[in-house]
């Protein structure tokens, strides 16, 4: 991890540049890499010491800022600060993935349970793959639009006019032919 420090109406000593760099570095269990860096801002105004921390992984920026009478209090501070946002980013993150992987699980074992491909003997009656999708009413324009945009050669709707569901699919020919049921 890439720290750079700043220090702004101070003088930035050995001891205080060895201590910044060793409170920030362990801030990249939380995330590691190339793109991870963290800029420091050491700075004095009037008798408060005040630290700013950007850190900087890829995607996320965290910042924490914090002010104090003694400058290694407010580094402190400002790193306690960043490693409850880290850690609270990470947890987060860690919930979502538990959520995708049960989600997906749950999705594998209803498709499982709804067709039973050791049944169908002949491989052209066999389900290759299902695909779900939500149907929102769209005109038959913008579904041929759709259709088009997507590249599809088969595409369900909902007709906006008729509140019926409809395909479209086009022919070998380019011709477009729409399936209407009748009720």
């Amino acid at each position: 991890m890439q720290i750079n420090i700043t220090a702004r109406h101070l003088q930035l000593t050995e001891a205080i540049n060895s201590y910044v760099r060793k409170k920030v570095s362990k801030t990249g269990k939380f995330y590691d890499g190339d793109g991870v860096w963290a800029h420091v801002i050491l700075s004095v105004e009037k008798n408060r010491q005040i630290t700013e921390i950007n850190f900087h992984d890829g995607k996320l920026t965290f910042r924490a800022k914090e002010q104090s009478p003694d400058l290694y209090a407010s580094i402190d501070l400002s790193i306690d600060k960043l490693e409850k946002q880290l850690k609270k980013r990470k947890e987060i993150s860690k919930i979502k993935r538990q959520d995708y992987r049960k989600a997906a699980k749950e999705k594998k074992a209803m498709l499982e349970d709804v067709f039973s491909y050791d049944v169908m003997e002949d491989a052209r009656n066999k389900i290759s793959e299902v695909k779900r999708f939500d149907l929102k009413p769209e005109t038959v324009e913008e579904a041929i639009e759709n259709l088009d945009k997507l590249d599809y050669r088969v595409y369900m709707f909902l007709n906006q006019n008729t509140d019926r569901v409809n395909v479209l699919y086009r022919k070998d020919g380019g011709s477009i032919v729409i399936l209407e049921p009748e009720i």
